[in-house]
């Protein structure tokens, strides 16, 4: 082991050969440290012998939790750094049916950020990622000591990774800082892994090479796209220069180049300080398709000079992997979030990059808590299903930080629909009443234990009172930055934000019948082809703003998980007309017809159940349903005028009914309780 800082190089080596069996590796090497900043104990890593690369000594990881460690080690590497040329190196072993993790941390404080983190799975996938992208999806050798190495120019945030030797891709990061590894024996669901981990480490290696500033220099920092972007839709990429010379930047021309393409644009009127960076927006945009993959940017004209002094940094492409869900497919996002939760605007982040990467295929939906924007109803239903917060869930999946969304998130767009929905609405603007038919078609056979429901969102939610004002742990930069696709850094703004400054997306305003879906969406069999609508009846609150709101159907498959969803505005649902539905569900938020139907007593034990209908109808019919949707009886009482009539429930045994109302063509149902 050694460690040489001179001349301000950093470099590192450690192949564990000084040590004997067992010995904790902080209590040999102060290079390293746990997670918590302990030593010795269960959060740190021993020395083994059971595999070596070089040698007979390796470090030991091993774990059978679900949630990974408990060992939990750091290696630091000095100090934050994001100039100058970085690499790292390190030899890995992992034990078949196991799998592996380790991270980049971006701040000298662990746990701050994350800037690039490697999931190794039982299946010898290897993944490169970071909370917003994936960049690199390759193979490593399982129970076969490999090599993983990274080398990054930090100037231009340009990193390449490499697995003995051969490169298995270039990317760029998101937070383009490095300060420390961290080892942690995990191979989660979250990650698609199955709970085990067992791997071992050896020969590691790191170097850190300063950057020196040339007087006159310029360089492409990053293309900032969507790296998985959707098969034809259009993209406007953000393009970010770095200058990495001591003479301030005022001006300089950038030509973006997709498949053959190349849109140019000129910057002027700025002043760029040594090693600060200024992005802005292409003023136009590229169609995506699946046969250019390659974004390529090109700095010209700086300062109005031919040329600066380094021109291998005036140019920088990056590769985007576009791809095509299946028809009809709509992934739902649920994320629980409240204005006193100061990591909250990472899901903020996170659902604004969802709604404008993803519009039309995934639907978010953020779930408010303790705070004026609650729904609780729905606060209620999704709290068991996440761990704090900021949480997430992508098809009621596990639960996960909001920035971990769009993998899921894609691999659910690839999955085939059992059913496909669509949303029809009509809206009485003088009651208020929205009513919602949400219509399932059926690609595969199904039954009664699958499921609709309805949920209403809203953006633009402003509001007075500290109630509005969000709590922000990203202000003053020391959590580092946390941009929006709107260009918005949150470490910029105060904390907490003031509700005046506060507009507020993806609001749920209200989830029909409950949680978990209409029990009795579908009949006991539903076969290909099929079609069934369900109805959904909401008072829209006067202070939401019908415009601004979206419906959200959600396919709810027997195990709990969302299968399917559908998204519209309120007005797109309006054109496409209400479809008269299967049954109509009342609950939460919800109303019944516009027909005043009374059914009592409810709950009922030892008489008939009675319903009055105030009112005058022409054609008026019951049907009794059992909760599982059996069919038990049906009554046509043709033409009532405000008149009670009765429904033998007496002989029925104690349990949860639907009384199904068919009032001159208006559909509702009506739950019943006999005790």
């Amino acid at each position: 082991m050694c460690l040489l800082p001179f001349l301000g190089l950093s470099q590192y080596t450690q192949d564990f050969e000084t040590y004997s069996i067992g010995d904790y590796i902080t209590f040999k090497d102060t290079n390293w440290t746990t997670w918590s900043g302990t030593t010795g104990g269960q959060e740190d890593a021993q020395i083994d012998t059971v595999q070596a690369l070089s040698g007979s000594n390796a470090l030991y990881f091993n774990s059978t939790s679900i949630n990974g460690g408990p060992q939990d080690l750091i290696l630091k590497f000095g100090e934050s750094y994001n100039t100058g040329e970085f690499t790292f190196e390190q030899a890995i072993y992992v034990e078949s049916g196991k799998g592996g993790y380790f991270n980049f941390q971006a701040d000298e404080t662990v746990g701050t950020s994350w800037a690039l983190s490697a999931n190794l799975g039982e299946d010898s996938t290897f993944v490169l990622y970071d909370d917003v992208d994936t960049y690199v999806v390759g193979k490593y050798p399982v129970e076969t000591w490999f090599t993983f190495k990274v080398v990054a120019n930090l100037n231009t945030n340009s990193w390449e990774a490499f697995i003995d030797g051969l490169s298995i891709g270039t990317f760029q990061l998101n937070d383009n800082r490095v300060a420390s590894l961290n080892l942690y024996p995990y191979n989660g669901s979250n990650s698609g892994g199955n709970g085990l981990s067992r791997f071992w480490i050896d020969d590691v290696s790191f170097s850190h090479v300063p950057h020196t500033l040339p007087y006159f220099n310029a360089g492409v920092y990053k293309i900032d796209v969507n790296l998985n972007p959707i098969i034809n839709t259009d993209v406007t990429p953000e393009i970010e220069i770095r200058n990495l010379g001591s003479l301030p930047i005022t001006s300089f021309d950038v030509g973006l180049t997709y498949g053959g393409v190349t849109h140019n644009q000129s910057i002027s009127g700025v002043s760029i300080a040594s090693y600060d960076t200024y992005k802005f927006q292409l003023n136009s945009s590229f169609t995506v398709n699946l046969g250019d993959t390659a974004f390529t940017a090109t700095l010209s004209n700086i300062n109005g000079m031919a040329s600066d002094l380094d021109s291998t940094d005036d140019t920088k492409t990056v590769f985007i992997s576009i791809f095509e869900p299946k028809v009809g497919k709509v992934v739902v996002v649920e994320e629980g979030t409240g204005t006193w939760c100061g990591w909250c605007p990472r899901g903020t982040v996170a659902m604004d990059y969802l709604a404008r990467d993803y519009k039309g295929y995934a639907a978010g939906i953020a779930v408010h808590n303790g705070d004026p924007m609650v729904d609780t109803a729905y606060d209620l239903g999704i709290n068991p299903f996440i761990s704090g917060y900021p949480n997430a869930l992508v098809n009621r999946g596990n639960g996960m930080n909001p920035s971990a969304i769009f993998n899921p998130v894609r691999e659910s767009l690839l999955e085939d629909p059992v059913a496909l929905l669509s949303n029809g609405a009509k809206y009485d603007v003088n009651t208020g009443i929205l009513k919602v038919s949400v219509t399932a078609n059926f690609l595969e056979a199904a039954n009664n234990n699958w499921k609709l429901a309805c949920v209403l969102t809203e953006d633009s939610v402003t509001g007075t009172g500290p109630g509005f004002a969000q709590q922000n742990s990203y202000a003053g930069g020391g959590s580092g930055s946390l941009v929006g696709p709107d260009g918005v850094d949150w470490s910029m703004l105060p904390s907490p934000v003031p509700a005046s400054q506060m507009k507020y997306d993806h609001v749920a305003r209200a989830i029909a019948p409950n949680f978990n879906g209409n029990e009795s969406s579908f009949p006991p069999i539903v076969n290909v082809g099929d079609d069934y609508t369900v109805g959904f009846e909401f008072v829209v609150n006067p202070n939401w703003n019908i415009d601004k709101m979206h419906i959200v159907g959600i396919l709810i498959q027997p195990d709990g998980r969302i299968q399917n969803g559908s998204i519209s505005t309120i007005d797109e649902a309006v054109q496409e007309g209400y479809t008269p539905a299967w049954n109509i569900s009342v609950g939460e938020n919800l109303i019944g017809p516009d027909i005043d139907v009374k059914v009592y007593p409810n709950p009922s034990s030892d008489e008939n159940t009675k319903l009055y209908f105030h009112g005058q109808f022409e054609k008026v019919s019951v049907e009794l349903y059992t909760i599982s949707g059996k069919l038990i009886l049906t009554r046509n009482y043709g033409s009532l005028k405000n008149k009670e009539v009765q429904l033998e429930t007496k002989p029925l045994e104690a349990g949860i009914y639907l009384i199904k109302t068919n009032v001159d063509g208006e559909l509702a149902t009506h739950r019943l309780i006999i005790r």
